[in-house]
């Protein structure tokens, strides 16, 4: 049997969090979860998740640093952007430098969300 995708959800919204893992547990995905970028980068280097979804606000770090950091250390990991806000196309070019895979605005439909992270990770073993 093959193992399921592993993903880790950094956010420090426990509600937003915790839905968006159970959602995704259920469409296929082994979901861990982390509440702030400390925690997350600890949990990713614990964990090798395929993806990583995470805020880009969060109270001790900027998703932008912990997408840097996690780039660094993987080049194959899938980094997905979070935010609540508009974000300009300079914010945006500057993600995507850093090695964000993709940028999801809440709120998100999750049966996209969850299409767009399994053609990531297909587009990844393809390589």
């Amino acid at each position: 049997m093959t193992p399921l995708p592993k993903l880790l959800v950094i956010d420090d919204d426990a509600h937003l969090r915790e839905s968006l893992a159970e959602v995704l547990e259920l469409g296929g995905f082994e979901c861990h979860q982390a509440g702030n970028a400390k925690d997350g980068l600890a949990a990713a280097q614990k964990l090798s998740p395929d993806a990583v979804i995470m805020d880009i606000q969060l109270p001790d770090s900027s998703g932008f640093q912990i997408c840097q950091e996690l780039r660094r250390r993987s080049k194959t990991m899938i980094l997905i952007m979070m935010t609540g806000r508009f974000l300009s196309s300079e914010e945006k070019t500057q993600g995507f430098e850093l090695g964000a895979d993709e940028y999801i605005t809440k709120p998100f439909d999750l049966a996209e969300l969850s299409t767009r992270i399994r053609q990531l990770l297909s587009r990844n073993a393809a390589r």
